[in-house]
């Protein structure tokens, strides 16, 4: 059988990732918070988007209980996902040894890494989204809502409660992009593939919501942002261990 050291591990290199190499990604981060403030502030794009999906003359999202994006891409989705997520739990928590080599105790690390991230990243999201007054596109009176519509990072009523923001079914692809510490130090463009690609499966998640009419870009962009961030701390300060 194949050793999955094998499948993660190319030959190793001298060094961690460059110190300059991180406070770009962290400067990036920084530079996206304001590209997303300012999308939804300063622009109508959010309200754009929700226009393109919305049938003005049927006052209804058309697609918000199609099969794919209701069923498939929201449902079979979260469920596939999770079984994922479950199945690196049962590898990070496997007694030492239970594998032989095939599975060393820095990998081990790295997939309890992945699991704890993708778990806290889901809390926080779930906790800020029943803090958040914001209101889903279906929910606002452009939509045939009754809620108020406000840009996202402006201070919404007090009486409003959608309890929309971030995004939250994001994160049950989102979590994803972690499967790049399996790859550092050893291969960091890899790893870098491997965190982009899971920010992408993230916001293709978001979008179907879009398109259904559940959020609003802003909502599925911080979604995103919030999981790139707890991603660079473990990177930043835990690189003595992920090795």
């Amino acid at each position: 059988m194949v050793s999955i050291e094998r499948l993660i591990n190319t030959p190793m290199q001298p060094h961690w990732i460059p110190t300059s190499t991180i406070r770009t990604l962290w400067l990036l981060w920084i530079l996206a918070a304001g590209g997303i403030i300012w999308l939804a502030n300063a622009t109508h794009i959010d309200l754009w988007l929700a226009d393109q999906q919305f049938d003005f003359s049927q006052h209804r999202f058309p697609l918000k209980h199609a099969f794919f994006y209701e069923t498939v891409m929201h449902t079979y989705a979260k469920h596939l996902l999770t079984t994922v997520w479950l199945g690196l739990a049962w590898l990070a928590w496997l007694p030492a040894g239970a594998w032989g080599d095939r599975l060393s105790g820095a990998t081990r690390y790295k997939l309890r890494w992945i699991v704890i991230l993708a778990l806290f990243n889901a809390v926080v999201i779930s906790w800020l989204k029943h803090q958040m007054p914001h209101a889903c596109p279906w929910d606002i009176a452009r939509y045939g809502g009754d809620a108020s519509w406000v840009a996202t990072f402006s201070a919404h009523p007090s009486m409003q409660a959608g309890h929309c923001f971030p995004a939250g079914h994001t994160t049950s692809g989102v979590w994803l992009a972690a499967l790049s510490l399996l790859f550092l130090p050893h291969a960091p463009r890899r790893a870098l593939v491997v965190g982009i690609a899971g920010l992408a499966v993230g916001f293709l998640l978001g979008w179907a919501q879009q398109i259904r009419g559940a959020h609003f870009l802003s909502h599925t962009l911080t979604s995103l942002w919030l999981m790139w961030g707890w991603l660079l701390l473990v990177v930043t300060f835990s690189k003595s261990r992920i090795s």
